[in-house]
């Protein structure tokens, strides 16, 4: 190799090994290509209990966006897209951008649902001073962090032994470890049960000739006592976030979640009660409180005035709670809890709010 050979070559590397820091790589440019084109949804795979609105976006300029839920290659002769897409059911959605008629890329989104009995199956099932109790443990938690706990309480019909009722009848638990919810807020779960007995459950609601009777419904009951003890229990025997526990609670569950937080003011950092209510005179106490409250006004067993009462109590001693209350039209009677723990932004609310321990 003579010497203007050799000072070619040499230049021709030092401009090859300069483009390589002024240029972006074949690969690299290519990945910001195809990202460029990729189209997007606003809810990625997983796993979910609640159905999904899923908005779909392309930063491609007037190019369209056409989609399945079958899991078949979008052509243009597939459904276009113009609105948010509700999807409730296991789901391959693919979505493809073109423009000019051409396919420029496609993206697959894989939901898979959950029900209900799937996610009470992964509550851990104890007793202790013979309340039965079930717990949700985050999955994949880490060793010496602590996290949140949410205590629910339920209502008159889930009372028993069978540790099993309290999170079947309704979301008051399994919400909170719903995979969604727990993706974003993993937090223990806890959810004890009452005995069905007359003066059983988390408030006192009936009589010796076991009839519904309120006469006695502020008076903290004994399993309610109970369940606070293995409240107790589980927030020595686990790493608990101590600003972050919340209380909520239905029918029975809702008076006693009233007054677990007026007997305890500085253990609660929030409290989502639902078809009860409090002691009118002792109320004042939660004007601190984070309080998210819901009722029904056709409740035929509680009726609407405790929740009024409260909140009227709370609202004078200078609280300022969040209340929604149903209106008649919509006939929830007592079952104010489903389209309750179906409310937007519930879930965030609860897991914003903090507890001073100053």
């Amino acid at each position: 190799m003579n010497h203007a050979t050799k000072k070619c070559l040499i230049t021709f590397i030092i401009v090859l090994f300069s483009m390589s820091f002024l240029h972006p790589s074949v690969s690299s440019a290519r990945t910001q290509h195809t990202s460029f084109f990729t189209p997007t949804a606003s809810v990625p795979s997983g796993q979910y209990y609640r159905s999904q609105e899923v908005a779909l976006h392309s930063q491609v300029p007037k190019a369209s966006l056409y989609y399945t839920t079958d899991g078949s290659q979008p052509t243009t002769q597939s459904q276009r897209y113009t609105k948010p897409i509700q999807i409730d059911t296991d789901t391959t959605l693919k979505v493809s951008v073109y423009k000019n008629r051409h396919r420029l890329a496609t993206s697959t989104y894989n939901y898979r649902f959950v029900t209900r009995e799937d996610i009470a199956s992964s509550f851990l099932s104890f007793e202790y001073q013979g309340m039965p109790y079930r717990l949700y443990i985050p999955k994949n938690h880490k060793r010496g962090k602590a996290y949140p706990l949410v205590l629910f309480l339920h209502g008159g019909g889930e009372r028993g032994t069978d540790n099993q009722k309290q999170l079947l009848a309704n979301d008051g638990a399994v919400l909170w470890a719903s995979p969604e919810v727990q993706k974003k807020h993993p937090a223990y779960v806890l959810a004890p049960q009452a005995r069905n007995a007359v003066d059983g459950g988390f408030a006192l609601t009936r009589n010796a000739q076991n009839e519904i009777d309120l006469t006695n419904v502020f008076q903290f009951s004994p399993d309610l006592h109970k369940a606070y003890d293995v409240l107790q229990h589980v927030l020595i025997s686990y790493k608990i976030d101590q600003k972050r526990i919340y209380a909520t609670g239905l029918s029975q569950g809702g008076f006693g979640s009233y007054q677990l937080n007026i007997t305890y003011p500085r253990l609660f950092a929030a409290m989502i009660p639902i078809a009860g209510g409090a002691d009118p005179s002792k109320a004042g106490i939660l004007a601190n409180k984070p309080i998210w409250a819901f009722h029904a006004e056709d409740d035929s067993i509680i009726p609407i005035s405790y929740a009024r009462n409260t909140i009227q109590a709370i609202q004078k001693a200078g609280g300022r709670p969040i209340y929604t209350e149903y209106a008649s039209k919509y006939g929830y009677d007592h079952a104010s809890w489903t389209p309750a723990y179906e409310t937007p932004g519930l879930t965030d609310w609860l897991f914003a709010q903090r507890l001073s321990l100053r």
